[in-house]
């Protein structure tokens, strides 16, 4: 595995700028140029805008409580492919097309799936954690009704000795102790 990362590493770079002179060649230095800086400009705005409304879809998702695996592989494939536009490079900027195109993102979220699907196992679960406690959600319904309860002193234990007395109130003021670590 390294030895394909570093032959990536030193291989990329070198077809990045055969295609870069062949682009030049073909249009213009200039002209080349500005395809280039206008992908980059592209490729921040792509992950400006639809890096937002992704992250709505996933929200809106995990509000609804359903898994949002397709939200988070859009949201990625979004990401990387925004991120290789912005990355000066004719090779990157086409990777980076195809994986804005939602097409082209099914087709490799359906080879992802296909490929690692069953090397992994797939688990959801939500909680909330708001100022209202655990398990409250929006579209819960919340008891309008107290229940009450009594409280036994069961002093018997199997060796003699008696249970420690747990008392409330104002009585008990007195014998409190400080269990705050």
């Amino acid at each position: 595995m390294f030895v394909v990362i570093l032959a990536l590493l030193i291989i990329w770079p070198i077809a990045e700028l055969f295609v870069m002179v062949q682009v030049a060649d073909w249009i213009g230095f200039f002209w080349m140029l500005f395809l280039l800086f206008a992908s980059s400009v592209a490729g921040m705005m792509i992950l400006k805008h639809r890096g937002r409304a992704h992250w709505r879809r996933f929200r809106g998702a995990v509000d609804e409580r359903r898994p949002p695996a397709k939200e988070a592989f859009d949201g990625i494939m979004i990401t990387v492919g925004a991120l290789l536009l912005i990355i000066p490079g004719f090779i990157t900027s086409v990777i980076g097309l195809f994986l804005l195109f939602p097409p082209t993102r099914w087709l490799i979220r359906l080879v992802a799936l296909t490929l690692f699907a069953s090397k992994f196992k797939v688990a959801a679960t939500t909680a909330s954690w708001g100022n209202r406690g655990y398990g409250y959600y929006r579209g819960s319904r919340q008891p309008d009704y107290d229940i009450d309860g009594d409280a036994v002193d069961v002093t018997d234990r199997t060796d003699g000795e008696p249970l420690p007395q747990l008392r409330s109130g104002p009585e008990s003021s007195e014998d409190q102790v400080d269990r705050n670590p």
